[in-house]
């Protein structure tokens, strides 16, 4: 009974001492007081690599009659202060998407496939034709010029940014 009279008389004084704390009797007004809502920590907004790269110039070759394989070209430019790569790309008609390469390797030019394409920070990397490039192969359809197809390209960070392409000529 000792104990459970002395636990409660310290909870009392406990209460009491933090409700006087609590109280400010003054009716003074201080002019620097800073907002409660300004010391709420609010956590930093991070952008995903598809709402920063932003794609320009997206592009399809068109292909000729019975021709299964064509190239897709785009600008992608970074406007953050981190650096992505773009890992892989889709396009729906085809049965095969890489990412490829373009060297010359002496007289020999060389197509290999790369597994990203680093985008730096706040710069940018032209996918042409000769250089890097998104290869589709095994086309179910004819890819005629004047028309658009949609691609979705896949970021480091897993994000995915969808892009209308037109189609061009075959001389492109």
């Amino acid at each position: 009974m000792k104990l459970f009279k002395r636990t409660l008389i310290t909870a009392m004084l406990l209460a009491t001492t933090i409700g006087l704390c609590a109280c400010n009797n003054s009716t003074e007004t201080t002019e620097n007081t800073v907002p409660s809502t300004a010391l709420v920590a609010t956590p930093a907004v991070t952008k995903t690599a598809a709402e920063v790269i932003t794609v320009s110039k997206p592009r399809i070759r068109a292909t000729a009659p019975g021709q299964m394989v064509s190239g897709a070209f785009l600008t992608l430019t970074n406007t953050s202060a981190t650096s992505h790569a773009l890992t892989s790309a889709s396009f729906n008609a085809a049965g095969i998407v890489e990412i490829h390469e373009t060297s010359m390797n002496g007289e020999m030019m060389r197509m290999r496939q790369v597994s990203h394409i680093d985008i730096p920070a706040n710069g940018s990397v032209e996918l042409k034709p000769g250089s890097y490039h998104i290869m589709l192969m095994g086309l179910e359809k004819e890819l005629s010029a004047g028309t658009t197809e949609t691609l979705t390209l896949t970021f480091s960070d897993q994000s995915h940014k969808t892009v209308e392409a037109s189609v061009g000529d075959l001389s492109e």
